[in-house]
């Protein structure tokens, strides 16, 4: 539904300055249809005068120089008021307007029959004026969209938008604007700052950035992406604009069709898993307090370290029941299992399924490829770690071992609820919905999962009785896979959805999982320190296997859409911070076992951000 036509009729009638300017701003676009070769002026009073050439191959909108009076060579001369050019552009007949003196041709008169070219086809868009090179006025645009957003549309939404638009390369567009949405009222745009609070959200982006992304040259995600805009606050009310200026503009017939089609299937899931379908609640006080913190559950018996994150949670803090620097022991890992257990089916993923099916496909394919990382891996890690069960050494060991198999058939539930109830994925069981992401996961995932953990799970099945391979095989699982892989990445996603307001449900149940993973862990290290601590040549399998597999695993971290694996950016992080913080915490914990690690040149595909670096970004150290 292009809105175009509709809403300048209404600003002619109520705005036609504002009008006006909208249709100078196309008309770059427009006059390309008209049929070579014309030369005309066209005066606007009280905003000026433009020459229009259209020749072969070649169409020019300039102002008229003021020494010539924009005479020579021209074939008539075009003179309205606002209201006249917004009145014909919104399809009231020249005719009309030249009877009622609002139009007024000097010259042949014949030859400007040819404007009526200009309405064929469909109106011409924002999007159209951009790609032909017009100048673009932001402040005509933004406050066009109380007129282009049908009311209806914003039913059941309040929220508040600013848009910061720094000045381009030639030192213009510069300005701030703030949209205010309300509930099926017509949308208010203004320059001053809304009276009660802040918005909900803040768009910072140079003017140049603004002109691609109206222009369509680049999209709102790979904006994101390249770090071209910044939000600030809440993304979900973002989102809901930008579809909505798409949509009348009559550019989103597509995004509806996919949104009807997964709200479809959405509808078809709920229960899965036995989910609710409602407000839910049960996971007790400690994971609300996570989703709300952006802070990692601390494993008990830990403390914060001075960076704002949790303290490795393989070690006892000063003042416990330990003494400082000592290990938890399984039994006690254990009762912290049976303490922090939660309920996947109790988690509410009701504001998350409208957030989805509002996000644009491209964003939601960049979201499955991240989330399917850990979709499909929790499900590998499942199946890959009874073989260790199996080879315990220890009773203990296989106590806790049957306490993670059983963590990890949870998560595999919680992604699959959430890829089945709010991705909408097409197919209807969990191996198959594992397939379709499966097709999204790069080689070095495959590299990392199948020919590193699968692997040395299955020698394990083999030889169960073989010390050195399980050693080998619970640096792989807990060091690597969990230790480097996992915990960063949940770092990453937890902290860019808590920043921006996104999939409440998920944040709860993700909180869980890495509250989990942090426990796994703790096991791991205090497993690999107990066996070197016995036979210290277990301390080169353990150095070795790090220094094997850690930088292959780590171009797991790199995006489908990046270039170059030394230098993207990811949930708003250039790749420098992620790899820091990946680096860091393998490197505590190898401290902890009292072994070496590699240089990160050694081990990661790029630079590692400084602690004060990271620190300074907003970054998790």
């Amino acid at each position: 539904m292009d809105r175009t036509r509709t809403a300048l009729r209404q600003m002619a009638q109520e705005d036609p300055e504002l009008a006006a300017r909208l249709v100078l701003q196309a008309l770059p676009a427009a006059v390309r249809r008209i049929p070579p070769p014309i030369d005309y002026e066209l005066t606007v009073t009280g905003l000026g005068s433009w020459r229009v050439a259209v020749h072969d191959g070649d169409a020019r909108v300039e102002p008229s120089a003021a020494e010539d009076g924009g005479r020579d060579g021209l074939d008539f001369r075009l003179e309205t008021d606002p209201a006249g050019l917004a009145a014909m552009a919104a399809g009231t007949s020249p005719l009309r307007l030249m009877l009622g003196g609002r139009l007024r041709i000097r010259g042949k008169r014949r030859r400007a029959l040819k404007l009526r070219a200009m309405a064929n086809g469909d109106d011409v868009s924002i999007a159209d004026a951009a790609a032909a090179g017009a100048e673009i006025d932001p402040d005509a645009i933004f406050r066009a969209l109380e007129y282009l957003i049908d009311p209806e549309w914003t039913r059941g939404h309040r929220f508040t938008l600013a848009y910061e638009i720094a000045p381009g390369a030639k030192g213009t567009g510069a300005g701030t604007w703030c949209v205010r949405v309300n509930d099926g009222h017509r949308l208010q745009v203004g320059t001053d700052p809304p009276a009660d609070g802040g918005p909900d959200a803040t768009v910072k982006l140079d003017f140049d950035t603004y002109k691609r992304l109206i222009g369509g040259e680049i999209t709102p995600a790979q904006g994101m992406r390249e770090q071209l805009t910044d939000i600030e606050g809440e993304i979900y009310p973002v989102t809901l604009l930008g579809r909505w200026i798409d949509r009348s503009q009559g550019r989103d017939d597509a995004e509806l069709a996919r949104e009807c089609h997964q709200r479809e299937i959405q509808a078809r899931r709920a229960g899965t898993w036995g989910g609710i379908d409602g407000n839910g609640s049960g996971n007790g006080a400690a994971a609300e307090s996570a989703v709300k913190s952006s802070l990692p559950l601390q494993v008990e018996g830990t403390t914060a370290d001075g960076d704002g994150g949790a303290a490795d949670p393989a070690l006892a803090p000063a003042g416990g029941r330990r003494a400082p620097g000592e290990l938890m022991g399984y039994g006690e890992l254990y009762a912290l299992w049976e303490r922090q257990n939660w309920r996947v089916h109790e988690l509410d993923f009701s504001v998350d399924r409208e957030q989805w099916v509002t996000t644009p496909r491209e964003a939601q394919e960049n979201t499955a490829w991240s989330l399917g990382s850990f979709y499909i891996g929790e499900e590998r890690v499942t199946a890959d770690l009874a073989p260790f069960l199996l080879a315990a050494p220890s009773g203990e060991v296989e106590v806790f071992l049957a306490t993670q198999l059983v963590d990890e058939a949870r998560h595999a539930a919680f992604f699959d609820r959430f890829g089945a109830e709010v991705m909408a994925l097409e197919s209807d069981d969990l191996r198959t919905r594992m397939r379709e992401l499966e097709a999204m996961m790069m080689p070095p995932w495959f590299e990392t999962f199948d020919d590193g953990l699968r692997d040395v799970a299955n020698r394990i099945k083999a030889s169960p009785d073989d010390l050195d391979l399980f050693v080998e095989g619970i640096t792989t699982y807990h060091l690597v896979i969990e230790g480097v892989l996992a915990t960063t990445g949940q770092r990453m996603i937890l902290r860019y959805v808590e920043d921006h307001g996104l999939y409440p449900g998920f944040q709860k149940g993700f909180s869980l999982v890495e509250q989990d993973e942090h426990r796994h862990i703790a096991f791991g290290v205090r497993f690999l320190r107990d066996a070197i601590a016995e036979d210290p040549r277990h301390g080169e399998t353990v150095e070795r296997a790090v220094a094997e597999l850690v930088p292959n695993a780590a171009h797991v971290f790199c995006p489908p859409y990046a270039d170059d694996p030394s230098d993207f950016v990811s949930y708003g992080y250039h790749s420098s911070y992620v790899y820091g913080y990946a680096y860091r915490k393998l490197k505590r914990r190898m401290k902890v076992l009292g072994l070496d690690t590699p240089p990160p040149e050694d081990l990661m595909p790029g630079p590692i951000a400084s602690p004060e670096e990271a620190r300074a970004a907003g970054m998790p150290v």
